[in-house]
């Protein structure tokens, strides 16, 4: 008879993509993990934040959306951070109904190190590959996730998002 715990963990002779990338994922989501402990909804939280930061004050819809979490589970994400003093809920002053998310002073430099962080794992895990491989492995797993290009639509809607939340944050930040 067979042991199922051994047949379980060894992959195929060729492993599959989906078995390749799996395996990728938990070790990464694990290392990773174990890096932002501390921070409010550990992973979930660090896209939200890099989120923010690099695409400018997005409204939680848009986010929610962009990261393919539920709105109920990124709100509750949003509350740990807000929290924390990590984030900041700004209201739109076009629709009240819609709130910006900002990075707060403390959220910023928060996320600077925790990048860090991130980027040591990401490090370590591309080492396993020499840096020529390691550099098309980047471009081609981001050409099959579809990430390649942002449209010149979606730079104009991320301007204009920008240009009110430094209206609606400069106003704030007088009061």
């Amino acid at each position: 008879m067979s042991n199922p715990e051994h047949r379980s963990t060894q992959p195929p002779p060729f492993a599959s993509l989906g078995w390749a990338l799996a395996t990728l994922l938990r070790d990464y989501q694990k290392q990773v993990e174990a890096a932002l402990t501390g921070l409010p909804g550990g992973g979930r939280a660090f896209m939200v934040m890099s989120l923010v930061q690099r695409e400018t004050c997005q409204s939680q819809i848009a986010i929610a959306e962009r990261i393919a979490l539920d709105k109920t589970t990124l709100t509750y994400l949003l509350d740990g951070l807000e929290k924390e003093d990590l984030i900041r809920r700004v209201s739109d002053p076009n629709d009240r109904r819609s709130r910006h998310i900002n990075l707060t002073p403390k959220g910023a430099k928060a996320l600077v190190g925790f990048s860090q962080a991130v980027e040591h794992i990401e490090e370590g895990i591309l080492a396993r590959l020499d840096p020529k491989d390691a550099a098309l492995f980047r471009v081609s797993l981001s050409k099959a996730a579809g990430l390649e290009a942002v449209s010149e639509e979606s730079r104009a809607e991320q301007t204009d998002s920008a240009h009110i939340c430094k209206t609606v944050v400069s106003a704030d930040e007088a009061c």
